[in-house]
């Protein structure tokens, strides 16, 4: 196993690791709200946490998503540019998008830093109820956050350079995305092919 496909697979194995863990946030966030509903409209005694529980938990989750969802390649991009390029098209195109991406989530993690680091100074409240919970916590989730979007930004900048120039590497994801094909599906899709492969015999 070359160096590459060993640091592939450890920033790819990352990324999984904290898309899973985060995953678990959605019952955090289900468990509040039901509590909210039952106390709301049953009790009749709404509770004063549980709104501004549930949109810090909300915000976490959707932050600390996103290198996960950048390493199963699921953010929005043209699909209808993109996919009639040839592999060394789409690799340029890869190459300058994370090339931009690196400079953005750089300049955006030394912000981040900033942000979170007067938070903590002051140790700054919420003063949208009267609960006033401690913010510095959550802002610290967002450095957090965009340095584990730029290391995966990182990594996909690495693919598409090596796409590029025609480099020969293992990709770990490669395997993975056939793995998780629907068998029954990929039956049909080999019977297409070889259905659709002219006979030249």
């Amino acid at each position: 196993m070359s160096w590459v496909t060993r640091y592939l697979v450890a920033q790819d194995g990352l990324s999984e690791f904290v898309g899973r863990a985060i995953s678990w946030l959605t019952l955090g966030m289900i468990g509040v709200l039901m509590i909210e509903i039952v106390a709301r409209y049953f009790l009749n005694a709404p509770t004063l946490w549980a709104h501004e529980t549930s949109t810090m938990l909300y915000g976490a989750f959707c932050m600390l998503a996103g290198a996960y969802t950048m390493r199963h390649r699921g953010h929005v991009r043209s699909e209808v540019i993109w996919g009639a390029l040839p592999k060394r098209g789409q690799a340029f195109c890869d190459v300058l998008i994370f090339s931009m991406g690196l400079v953005v989530l750089s300049i955006f993690l030394k912000l981040a830093i900033e942000f979170a680091a007067d938070s903590w100074a002051v140790l700054e409240y919420s003063n949208k109820s009267m609960w006033q919970p401690p913010l510095y916590p959550i802002k610290t989730v967002i450095p957090v956050a965009v340095g584990l979007v730029l290391l995966q930004n990182i990594a996909e900048l690495l693919r598409a350079v090596l796409n590029l120039f025609k480099v020969d590497f293992d990709d770990p994801r490669e395997s993975e995305l056939e793995i998780d094909i629907d068998p029954e599906l990929l039956e049909v899709a080999t019977k297409a092919d070889v259905a659709s492969t002219p006979d030249h015999r």
